[in-house]
């Protein structure tokens, strides 16, 4: 858990703060480093933070940044937590001298990390995102141009092929940084790799991929990407290439061809991509189009909104919109009953699953249908509630019974605004009955003063 930020009011921390001696302040931050760990380590730092010597910052690393021992789940999340300041450190001297000794404290620092995780149930992600946050921040170091390239290329190949598998490095972000000798040296170094063979054959692809796209190759891309291109995935990564090579209609093409050729729900990025470029040209009508050939293809609340979205920037949505419905009503009544109660129409939501016999709206949904009605009819709501009340106790355990009675909460308040309030009892009681072999139901009941 990160460290709570001072509030700011008449009662904050930051104003009282202000308000204290030094000396008083000098006494509670030495009682706090004394105790906490990332508290000492965050004053260490700052003792010679602008100094421009970053022999402290290196001690920090190797001793803030590293573990012997292997970290449990909450292990982890207090490890991350005392780490913090060492990054945070580092982020501090990317901005106000980014050194290449910098940059090689940075790489010491991601190794320690990497280490770290390999030895700890990181199941939050806390001590990854360190991992990520300092990747980014010796991006950003090199960034200034005092990395030596060679040293650069071969630290990129090294910390990807040898020593993890979590994290890439990709060189197209570190293009500027690596330069053309740079950039030499890192294609020497992967295609050893790959000559060499047995090492991580992802970590070769993935920088075959980066460099073609550096060297706007499209025919080396689609050959890496794409495979046999009999998937939607294929058609995505090679338009996604196209988009970074800024080639729009190389990404029209690809996308256009992967939704005619391809089907499943990927299919859906495909449109994205095409719109996109649309989009860009401020082609609102092929826009348009686009959307209305994907909700009719694949039918849902995400489509329609994206075709509503499209039809309202070229004002044309009350046109567009009985023809949208209509597909939903034939082929997602589910997607109806969303949209028409996103759109503030409960009465024809509720219509929706009369229309449709042989179709169950789902718990769920029920209940939103339900809560759009009571309103208006409590009595159809409550008749609602007491189905789904009575299905959830179709179910043992304690889950069950606290949704159960979430439900009859629910009834006994639309049972009130119908005027059924003996009827709701007379259920409760029956309910008591039948179920007093399960005392845990019985003590949920009670406990909700509900019969």
């Amino acid at each position: 858990m990160s460290p709570r930020a001072p509030r700011s009011g008449p009662e904050g921390l930051d104003v009282l703060i202000e308000k204290l001696d030094p000396e008083d302040l000098r006494v509670i931050v030495g009682k706090a480093a004394e105790r906490h760990e990332d508290v000492g380590r965050a004053v260490r730092l700052a003792a010679t933070r602008g100094s421009g010597d970053l022999s402290r910052l290196k001690a920090e690393i190797d001793r803030g940044l590293r573990t012997t021992r292997y970290l449990g789940y909450r292990e982890s999340g207090g490890w991350a937590m005392q780490a913090r300041p060492v990054v945070e450190a580092i982020g501090e001297a990317v901005v106000s001298s980014p050194t290449a000794e910098l940059v090689a404290l940075i790489e010491r620092a991601v190794g320690h990390v990497v280490k770290v995780i390999l030895k700890a149930d990181d199941s939050d992600g806390l001590i990854g995102d360190l991992a990520r946050e300092l990747l980014d921040l010796h991006a950003r170091a090199c960034d200034a141009g005092n990395a030596d390239p060679i040293k650069l290329a071969r630290w990129m190949v090294r910390f990807r092929f040898d020593d993890q598998d979590f994290f890439e490095v990709d060189p197209v972000r570190y293009a500027d940084a690596l330069g053309d000798l740079g950039l030499a040296a890192y294609r020497r170094e992967v295609k050893q790799r790959v000559e060499a063979g047995g090492g991580d054959s992802f970590a070769a692809t993935y920088a075959q991929e980066r460099l073609a796209v550096l060297d706007a190759d499209a025919e080396a891309l689609v050959g890496l990407l794409g495979g046999d291109l009999s998937r939607p995935y294929q058609f995505i990564r090679v338009a996604e290439a196209m988009v970074e090579l800024g080639r729009d209609d190389d990404v029209l093409s690809w996308a256009t061809r992967g939704i005619a050729e391809t089907s499943g729900w990927q299919v859906a990025q495909l449109y994205d991509l095409a719109a996109g470029v649309h989009a860009r040209r401020q082609e609102d009508q092929e826009v348009l189009r686009l959307r209305r050939e994907q909700h009719q293809r694949m039918p849902s609340s995400t489509t329609y909104g994206l075709l509503r979205a499209a039809a309202e920037a070229g004002g044309v949505w009350p046109a567009e919109r009985p023809a949208a419905r209509a597909v939903l009503a034939e082929r997602d009544p589910g997607g109806l009953v969303d949209v028409l109660l996103a759109d503030g129409e409960p009465e024809a939501a509720w219509q929706v699953p009369g229309a449709h016999a042989d179709w169950d709206p789902g718990p769920q949904r029920w209940v939103r249908l339900a809560e759009a009605r009571e309103a208006s009819e409590p009595g159809d709501a409550l008749d609602v509630y007491l189905r789904l009340a009575d299905l959830q106790l179709e179910t043992t355990g304690k889950a069950a019974y606290v949704r159960a009675v979430a439900i009859l909460k629910k009834a006994a308040q639309a049972a009130r605004a119908a005027d059924r309030q003996g009827e709701f009892a007379a259920h409760l009681a029956a309910l008591r009955e039948t179920h007093r072999r399960r005392p845990t139901f019985i003590a949920v009941l009670d406990k909700a003063r509900l019969g």
